[in-house]
């Protein structure tokens, strides 16, 4: 089975699906693959405060089959008022995490995960897979900042 090939587009900060000669294209699964483990909400575990105070702790709809789960954190640092690099290093951890399913089902050997500030309101994210022989694959994204004026320090862990 192929997916639907999505592109991250960072000027316009979202995803959109490729069209080649008229169809959906169907190339480039490990991108779509990195795109969808990113950028979909992963439910939040119980007892996380939601960065802006709501009791929604988010979460995909395939959460909902025991044993699956899909997404990311990096919904719960949206506005995170950012103190030294202990923010990039959480977002790189919460990448990570996300990324360790194309480990374990064999699909890629390695995941390296860099995170550094663009400007004042973009994260930026470099990943690069590396396949079991040995071959790299990167990609590069920027995550626009929700809130940078956000005011709490909390960690929502």
């Amino acid at each position: 089975m192929t997916d639907i090939r999505l592109v991250y587009d960072n000027t316009k900060g979202h995803c959109d699906w490729v069209i080649t000669d008229g169809d959906l294209d169907t190339t480039g699964d490990l991108e779509t693959a990195v795109l969808l483990s990113l950028f979909t909400d992963a439910r939040a575990p119980d007892g996380t405060v939601p960065p802006n105070g709501s009791t929604d702790l988010r979460g995909c709809w395939i959460d909902f089959y025991e044993g699956y789960s899909m997404g990311s954190l990096l919904w719960t640092i949206e506005g995170s008022k950012k103190i030294g690099n202990s923010l990039l290093t959480h977002a790189r951890t919460i990448c990570e995490n996300a990324l360790q399913w194309m480990i374990d089902d064999g699909i890629v050997g390695k995941v390296s995960v860099t995170t550094s500030w663009l400007n004042g309101s973009t994260l930026n994210i470099g990943i690069v897979l590396t396949a079991p022989d040995g071959t790299d694959t990167s990609f590069q994204y920027a995550w626009a900042w929700k809130d940078q004026n956000a005011l709490s320090t909390a960690d929502p862990f």
